[in-house]
């Protein structure tokens, strides 16, 4: 259920999931419900027989072997990022080895970007372009996902000194800096830096109080 006081009663949706842990458990299941398909009462009397205690071992191992091998192959044919997939060859796929390995526009020009951001400052980025700052003295997600850090609020932390999006990534849905939350809701604290990648990255750095010597 969501902390946040005004979302009281509402489910947190994973948006940010990762399923790799899940496929062990897939396997384990199935090899331990193949030993037990010979207690099913629905089964007639030959494949009762199939399943006998003899062979069964060796035959349940035959057939896990090919079922696993069948399905690695089949999933592989659809979902690959190797030339072993059709993803690969199809020029109209997202997976297409021209999409995934040859730098575009967008990768360079991002050198541009990362280097008007120092070391020591506290970055708000967007999906694909986040792990570049993750050596950084802070680096959070800069998306609609409410989390703890910004009080679950839908807005920044409070210590970021730059917002960093990628207007081109798969998922963004924001094109033009007038889109920006933060600078549309508070101009006062973000000033826009001018744009030197052709609209492919929007920069935002905070606006700080000068100090007083």
């Amino acid at each position: 259920m969501s902390p946040d006081p005004q979302r009281q009663g509402q489910f947190l949706v994973p948006y940010h999931h990762f399923h790799a842990p899940v496929v062990p458990i897939v396997f384990w299941a199935a090899a331990a419900g193949l030993g037990n398909l010979s207690h099913v009462r629905v089964w007639s009397a030959p494949l009762r027989a199939w399943l006998s205690k003899e062979a069964r071992k060796q035959r349940l191992l035959r057939f896990a072997s090919h079922f696993g091998w069948t399905s690695a192959l089949a999933v592989g044919l659809f979902f690959t990022l190797t030339p072993l997939g059709i993803p690969f060859w199809d020029p109209y796929s997202t997976w297409h080895w021209r999409k995934l390995y040859v730098p575009g526009r967008r990768a360079e020009l991002f050198p541009r970007v990362f280097r008007l951001i120092p070391k020591d400052a506290c970055v708000a980025s967007t999906d694909f372009v986040h792990p570049r700052f993750t050596h950084h003295r802070r680096s959070y997600d800069y998306s609609h996902y409410r989390r703890r850090v910004s009080g679950y609020r839908p807005t920044v932390p409070d210590d970021t000194d730059y917002i960093v999006i990628d207007t081109q990534h798969p998922y963004s849905d924001i094109k033009r800096p007038d889109q920006v939350r933060e600078l549309r809701e508070h101009p006062d604290q973000w000033e826009l830096l001018p744009d030197t990648t052709d609209g492919y990255f929007i920069v935002l750095k905070r606006k700080r109080p000068a100090q007083g010597r």
